[in-house]
Parts: C-alpha cells; structure tokens; sequence
C-alpha cells in the first residue's frame, strides 16, 4: 500500500483478516543509516483447517533486550508462542463462529482487535466483548476466545516472556497447551 497522497492512503480500508498480511522492516546500512531491510507478504497458517482460526508471526526473538542489528527471520507455519526470555509480534485471525480452547501462557500479552469482535472468556466463566480499537492486557489468566459472529475477528499481539504466576502458597501456574 504506497500512495503519494497521504490522505488517501489514510482513508484506504483494513485489509480483510482473511488476507496475508504485509510487513515492512526497517534496519540499517554498514554506515548506519537507516533502510528498509524487507517488504512482504507473510503466509497465514491455518494448523486448525480454512474453517479455523489462522495465524501469522511477524517477529520473534530469544532475548530481550533485543538485538537491532539482528536479522528478523521468517516464521511460516508457526504458532504464536513466546519463547522463554524472548518477544512475539504476531496476529491471529478467530474464525466466525469459532471457540478457541481454554489456555494459558507463560507471556504477557499486550492486543489490539483489528477487525471483528471477540468474546474473551476466563476460566472463572466472566467475559467480555472486545472490539476494533479496543486493547487488552492478558497477564497469564487461563483464557478462551470466543467468536459469536459470522466475521473473523483479527487480533494483534506483542507477547512478551513472563514469570509463572505463583500463588499465595507456593503454587506455580504452568502453561497449558491449546488441543486441536
């Protein structure tokens, strides 16, 4: 999406969330200056089949602090899973009338609705609607989303690696894995 009228770009619409999403990566030349490193499509990863939810990882690194001289890899056919001491940014597209199972990870996780709207369900049974433009901070709760329209609902994530939740006695939270 290059446009030499910022003002039309500006009014273009949101790329539909059954789209590959594009990415634009800056970096920097040997004398410093700043450059586009890359500019592409990145593949959506469907692992629960067209009628499920699908994923794209845009970044992932190890460790933070993060290098920034460090190339950004290509991530197809990946779950967005942050690794241990490590950063995500990534999205995941919710398919109407799709549930994703209860789960939990061992991140932080900052979102941003895109499009559609979901239902973010604890394992308590409390829920709430989340909407384009609205944000969530999920720190670690055990989770479900829900998605109660006929619009796949696309979320964006930075997923930053987080300290298992530990209780009052001593109990420690562990991740638990999404079953297809």
């Amino acid at each position: 999406m290059s446009s030499s009228n910022p003002t039309a770009a500006a009014t273009q619409a949101m790329p539909s969330a059954d789209s590959n999403p594009r990415v634009v990566v800056t970096t920097h030349a040997a004398d410093g200056t700043s450059i586009f490193g890359a500019d592409r499509e990145v593949p959506l990863f469907r692992p629960m089949g067209p009628a499920g939810s699908s994923f794209a990882v845009f970044d992932r690194r190890g460790a933070v602090p993060v290098n920034n001289q460090e190339a950004t890899g290509e991530y197809a056919e990946m779950l967005p899973r942050c690794p241990p001491r490590g950063v995500i940014f990534c999205i995941s597209n919710i398919a109407g009338n799709f549930t994703v199972p209860m789960h939990r990870t061992l991140s932080i996780d900052y979102a941003v609705v895109l499009t559609g709207e979901i239902v973010l369900r604890l394992d308590n049974g409390d829920e709430k609607t989340v909407r384009p433009g609205e944000y969530i901070i999920q720190g670690g709760a055990n989770h479900q989303w829900i998605n109660r329209t006929s619009e796949t609902c696309r979320i964006m994530f930075v997923t930053a690696s987080a300290e298992k939740v530990k209780l009052v006695d001593g109990t420690e939270l562990e991740e638990t894995v999404m079953k297809r």
